[in-house]
């Protein structure tokens, strides 16, 4: 059906949190000099993002569809995810490492929100277009991409 591509980029999006988790030694010494707690931190801005997400995409999906909520959802995971591997460190020196790790953590929240926007309009969606007799197994795909994404970062 149409929202295989859909869940394909719950995969990819899943996949990209993994991704930070598993790098944090590396995020921790090269953009929070050494603090984990920061860079966990860092990480959970993304879950602080997301009921600001939530709201914001639910608005633009009843207002211009779902079809646009999706997009900007997916528009916003792709300059959070390659914006975050464009970004200086503090070996460039102080001043880029301040803008680099200040950066990362917009980058981040702007993930968040499009993961809770991406995530509420992809069930919307497949409630709506889903056949009624297999409506749950559609629904349940939801949870298992996002732990596919997981998995595959390992």
């Amino acid at each position: 059906r149409v929202y295989w591509a859909l869940l394909l980029g719950n995969v990819v999006e899943w996949y990209e949190f993994a991704v930070y988790g598993y790098l944090e030694p590396y995020l921790e010494e090269k953009f929070f000099r050494g603090s984990a707690i920061a860079a966990w931190l860092g990480f959970g801005v993304t879950f602080l993002a997301r009921p600001l997400g939530g709201a914001v995409f639910g608005v633009v999906g009843d207002a211009f569809g779902r079809s646009a909520a999706v997009n900007l959802t997916i528009i916003g995971m792709l300059v959070g995810t390659c914006g975050q591997g464009c970004l200086p460190t503090f070996a460039g020196g102080d001043t880029a490492g301040t803008i680099g790790v200040s950066i990362l953590v917009l980058l981040r929240f702007l993930q968040g929100m499009s993961a809770a926007g991406e995530i509420s309009t992809i069930s919307t969606y497949i409630a709506e277009v889903g056949r009624r007799e297999s409506l749950g197994l559609s629904m349940s795909l939801i949870s298992m991409t996002c732990n596919v994404g997981f998995l595959s970062a390992k």
